[in-house]
């Protein structure tokens, strides 16, 4: 996932070619989680320089491992020469060195917290990006969570986004709702057709925790006694019949 944070005149150069270097690690078998990038416009001599720099996340670097920095190294200069091709025309310069891009390695595992998504369809890919990248911010700053739920509804040609948090234990809610506004900015980029907005970050309390927890059990009981209704013949039969009425009705 490509997370970029700077002035949105650019993103027209930075993410495409930020996109390439993860394709390039990963056809050597070097998995990438996140590739953050940060842009800040500086003025130099008279010049306008873009000012990059960034983290990238790795999940496995596979047999590479110990060449890793060098194979960065040369990707990285390859990306700033690119980029710095792009904005030329624009009377522009880029400046990103290898050492400006931090290295993180996370464990491949998924004891980051349980998530929830409920959004229209349409969406369902993009709010599992996003809501990945929170779970996984969550880990790095050890926000130990339970239950993650994000959930999404359109009103016009808005999107509205509200997320639940459940933790383990106290947590610094500030430090936790600054990481899901952080992470948001890539559904706002992301998803194209529709104003995206969040709503509301609720973090729920230990009192009213084992609730929610009922709540949340008995929503999936109640899909798994939907799906087995759904399965009746007899059911099936008269859904049947519904849909038929319905489609001579409309017509």
């Amino acid at each position: 996932m490509i997370i970029y944070e700077g002035p949105r005149d650019y993103e027209f150069t930075v993410i495409p070619h930020a996109k390439r270097l993860v394709e390039a690690l990963d056809t050597l078998g070097i998995k990438v989680k996140e590739f953050s990038i940060r842009g800040k416009l500086l003025t130099v001599n008279g010049y306008l320089v873009l000012y990059l720099t960034g983290e990238l996340m790795i999940e496995r670097a596979g047999i590479v491992f110990k060449t890793l920095p060098q194979i960065l190294s040369s990707l990285i200069e390859d990306m700033r020469e690119k980029i710095g091709k792009d904005l030329k025309p624009l009377g522009m310069f880029v400046y990103i060195r290898p050492t400006d891009i931090k290295v993180t390695y996370v464990e491949e595992d998924d004891n980051v917290g349980s998530l929830i998504i409920d959004c229209p369809e349409e969406f369902n890919e993009e709010f599992k990006r996003f809501g990945k990248g929170i779970l996984i911010g969550f880990k790095d700053k050890e926000i130990n969570i339970e239950t993650l739920v994000i959930s999404a509804y359109i009103v016009r040609k808005t999107l509205k986004v509200r997320i639940t948090i459940v933790p383990k234990r106290e947590i610094d809610e500030e430090s936790a709702e600054n990481i899901v506004r952080k992470k948001f900015r890539y559904l706002e980029r992301a998803i194209k057709d529709y104003q995206v907005s969040l709503e509301k970050v609720e973090i729920i309390t230990p009192k009213i925790k084992p609730m929610l927890g009922f709540v949340l059990i008995r929503k999936r009981s109640i899909e798994r006694e939907a799906d087995e209704i759904v399965k009746d013949e007899e059911i099936k039969s008269v859904l049947a019949k519904i849909r038929g009425l319905n489609e001579n009705h409309h017509r």
